[in-house]
C-alpha cells in the first residue's frame, strides 16, 4: 500500500491520527532563515558581532559631523577662495586646449577678464551667482577637450560681465 497505516484512520472515530515518527534527519550544515527567527533569542547567535552597530553608527555621526563642519567652513569668503583655486587649476588646463587659430589679442583679452574676475571674487566684491555663466561657458567649452575662437570669446565676454555685475547683480 502507499499509505502508512499510522498516517490513516483505522475507522475508528474515537482513535486519534497520529504521525509516523520522523526519522533521523541529519543536521544542515547551515540554520535555515525560518528556523533562525522562530528560535528563542538565547537560542540565537547575532549575525554581527556586537561592535558592528556601534562602530558603524559611530563613524556616520562622524561623517555628519564633519560635513557639516566643512559646510560651515566653505561660507562666506573660504568658498569664494576655494572658487578662486578651482578656477586657477581649471584655467591652466583650458590654455591647454586652445585651438591653433587663437590670436594673441583674444588670449591677451581672456586672460586680462580672467585675471579681474578672479582678484574680484578674492575681494569678495563679486558673488558666486555671478561667476555661474562663466563656469558653465568654461564646462560647455572644454567638453570637446578644444577650445575655439569663438568658445573663448564666449568665456572672455561671461567673465566680464560676472566682474561687472559685482555684488549687486545676481
Amino acid at each position: 500500500m502507499i499509505h502508512s497505516t499510522r498516517s490513516m484512520p483505522s475507522g475508528n472515530l474515537d482513535e486519534p491520527v497520529t504521525a509516523a515518527p520522523p526519522s533521523h534527519v541529519p543536521p544542515h550544515a547551515f540554520r535555515f532563515p525560518a528556523d533562525y527567527y522562530c528560535a528563542p533569542l538565547t537560542e540565537v547567535r547575532p549575525i554581527f558581532p556586537r561592535w558592528v552597530p556601534i562602530g558603524c553608527g559611530s563613524a556616520s555621526a562622524v561623517i555628519l559631523v564633519l560635513l557639516f563642519a566643512g559646510g560651515a567652513l566653505l561660507t562666506g569668503p573660504r568658498l569664494a577662495q576655494f572658487m578662486d583655486f578651482i578656477l586657477g587649476t581649471s584655467l591652466g588646463e583650458v590654455r591647454g586646449m586652445f585651438a591653433p587659430n587663437i590670436s594673441a589679442a583674444q588670449k591677451q583679452a581672456f586672460e586680462t577678464e580672467v585675471k579681474q574676475m578672479r582678484a574680484a571674487l578674492r575681494a569678495d566684491r563679486i558673488s558666486m551667482q555671478n561667476i555661474q555663466p562663466f563656469l558653465k561657458a568654461m564646462q560647455a567649452s572644454i567638453a570637446d577637450k578644444k577650445v575655439t575662437s569663438e568658445e573663448l570669446e564666449r568665456l572672455t565676454k561671461s567673465a566680464h560681465e560676472a566682474t561687472a555685475k559685482g555684488k549687486k547683480g545676481g
